[in-house]
């Protein structure tokens, strides 16, 4: 036992050691530590905070609450024009135009948060014509976006892999925030006061990553637009934009659907199963954040390299949601009780079904940093295009015989579908790789050679 004990120290330090002298691996490490810490602290202490507040509000209100929000992200996909990763790249390929870059982002965004405010507006005058406090959750939430622009700071932060200032300045307005929200309850506030909070969180943290912006030496007044650059930006990023709708379709339209079909009550249900079932997806967000520069770099060595870290990659994608699913298929109905209490006890089987719809959304986001690094963004674009439809088609019986179940069979088909079906229509050998994730390819060929330094 002790020398079983005396071989698993060795084999941490041995992994310990070599991460701290590889070059390649260590900022990569370092970058995945702070957005891990990141979205660890943040998640960890918003899902305990959520949970509160579902409580507190009972399934109705937090349903409500939840419905207003979804409508507003499925709009708010046109804030961004889905240009997050087209901006990465751009800067890791032309840092020199850093600037230009920044300043013509930031105008684009800025251009499509009005954009939001005012389809918003039109639409739940249409869809909630006669639900007053429907619509003033909706517009409170839109405002969001007027405030998003800031968010390419973060996005430059990431191109260097210097995630740290982003998540220290984010981190602190969450804390304080979360302080607010807790007040809150105590005293007892309604409904409106929650949507407002959530709106002052972001608009105080694109304060908070301005501030860190300047601490590392930058200026955003030296921010330029430059129409060419713009119009560059636009035209590689429109399929990535309506591939961002698409996506936020299939993973929102549920809700959305749910609570204009069936009942705000249903839609509390299903609003806890999916916090939770969606709270681990940072970890592959996180991975392919900083691993998306690394990719870009090594394309460039040789076409080898490249797709052996590609298989690596969607081995690790694949490793971190099993990591995560198969603890939580079995104590789903636990894990409901602990954090929303008993009242949302039917959405435990809603999170049995939609916890496996993560390891497809994993995959295609791996896929999804493979199409913007081959400039292949109609790929992105025609997979979430699939699962949108698909999801929205089996919505509308599936709700109507199953109420928050058949929404979440619904969704999981539609991500198996986008994440993985459609890559074999988009390329072969991406297709293979992805199979072989599935079955941990080359994992242990990945500890034994990366992290054990053996041959």
């Amino acid at each position: 036992m002790n020398r079983g004990v005396y071989a698993l120290i060795h084999i941490i330090k041995t992994i310990y050691n070599r991460i701290s002298q590889h070059g390649e691996i260590r900022p990569l490490v370092e970058n995945v530590t702070w957005l891990g810490f990141d979205r660890v602290v943040r998640l960890g202490i918003n899902l305990f905070i959520v949970g509160w507040i579902a409580r507190y509000l009972g399934r109705t209100q937090y349903g409500l609450l939840n419905y207003a929000m979804s409508l507003t992200v499925l709009i708010g996909a046109l804030a961004s024009f889905g240009t997050n990763n087209i901006i990465i790249r751009e800067i890791v390929n032309h840092p020199e135009k850093k600037n230009e870059i920044l300043g013509s982002s930031f105008f684009i965004r800025q251009f499509g948060g009005f954009l939001v405010v005012l389809i918003s507006f039109i639409a739940v005058k249409i869809i909630n014509s006669d639900d007053s406090l429907t619509q003033l959750l909706v517009m409170i939430s839109a405002v969001t976006y007027l405030f998003a622009s800031f968010d390419v700071i973060d996005l430059y932060f990431q191109s260097q892999i210097k995630s740290k200032y982003a998540v220290i300045a984010n981190n602190a307005v969450f804390l304080m925030l979360s302080a607010v929200r807790i007040l809150l309850i105590f005293m007892k506030a309604p409904l409106v006061a929650f949507a407002i909070a959530a709106t002052v969180e972001v608009a105080v943290a694109q304060i908070g990553l301005a501030i860190m912006y300047r601490h590392t030496g930058h200026s955003i007044f030296k921010w330029k637009w430059n129409f060419a650059i713009a119009r560059e930006i636009m035209r590689d990023s429109w399929p990535l934009m309506l591939s961002t709708v698409s996506m936020l379709l299939y993973l929102r339209i549920g809700q959305v659907m749910l609570g204009t079909m069936a009942s705000y009550t249903e839609l509390g249900d299903y609003s806890a199963a999916v916090k939770i079932s969606e709270v681990w997806y940072f970890v592959p967000f996180v991975v392919s954040t900083t691993i998306y520069p690394k990719l870009i770099q090594f394309r460039k060595i040789s076409k080898e390299v490249y797709y052996g870290r590609l298989q690596e990659f969607f081995t690790i994608m694949v490793l971190i949601s099993y990591a995560a699913i198969i603890p939580t298929f079995f104590l789903n109905r636990i894990i409901i009780k602990i954090i929303f209490g008993p009242q949302y006890v039917n959405a435990g089987i809603i999170l049995s079904i939609h916890i496996w719809a993560g390891l497809f959304v994993a995959m295609g986001t791996a896929r999804s940093s493979w199409c913007n690094i081959e400039n292949y963004t109609r790929g992105t674009f025609y997979a979430t295009l699939t699962g949108a439809v698909l999801n929205v088609a089996l919505n509308i019986p599936l709700i109507r015989m199953y109420g928050g179940i058949g929404a979440a069979a619904a969704t999981m088909i539609a991500r198996i579908a986008a994440g993985y079906i459609a890559t074999f229509f988009i390329s072969r050998e991406i297709f293979m790789m992805q199979t072989k994730s599935l079955f941990l390819d080359g994992l242990f060929r990945m500890i034994k050679h990366d992290l054990l330094g053996m041959k």
